[in-house]
């Protein structure tokens, strides 16, 4: 669904477990791009129908102010495996797969505190992109999340 994020998340990795020439700017351009990939492609996210709406999944942190990452995921194979690791399928838990703009999912977490950013394909992966990182690339854009 997703290749554009993919394959500049393979040259992220590959950059960072290198000793290329200036890698700090190498990572800080490639980490831009994707975070532009980011916000303006559409991802997958899980959702959950509880009582009289709907919420998406959300990955917390164990720590003082329990801060959370939003999950998507680049396909639906992605989000099965993610479904299958926590055993989401095995509850009693209405779930599905949403397809959304990446710009949409990372509204949800802005002006929550505890947001700390999306992890992109938890369970493969698990790409972090930090919500000062999106915000900051949300700003620049002409498309300006504020």
């Amino acid at each position: 669904m997703n290749e554009k994020i993919l394959k500049l998340m393979e040259e992220y990795i590959e950059i960072e477990e290198s000793e290329v020439e200036f890698q700090d700017v190498k990572l800080a351009m490639v980490g831009h791009e994707i975070d532009h990939a980011v916000l303006d492609s559409k991802l997958i996210a899980i959702t959950n129908k509880t009582e009289e709406y709907k919420e998406i999944l959300r990955l917390t942190v164990e720590d003082e102010n329990n801060s959370y990452f939003i999950p998507v995921f680049t396909s639906e194979d992605e989000a099965e495996k993610c479904i299958k690791e926590m055993g989401l399928d095995s509850l009693d838990f209405e779930y599905e797969l949403e397809v959304m703009e990446g710009v949409d999912i990372f509204e949800i977490g802005l002006d929550d505190e505890t947001f700390v950013g999306l992890v992109i394909n938890p369970y493969d992966t698990d790409f972090i992109v930090p919500k000062e990182d999106l915000l900051h690339t949300s700003q620049c854009n002409h498309n300006s999340v504020m």
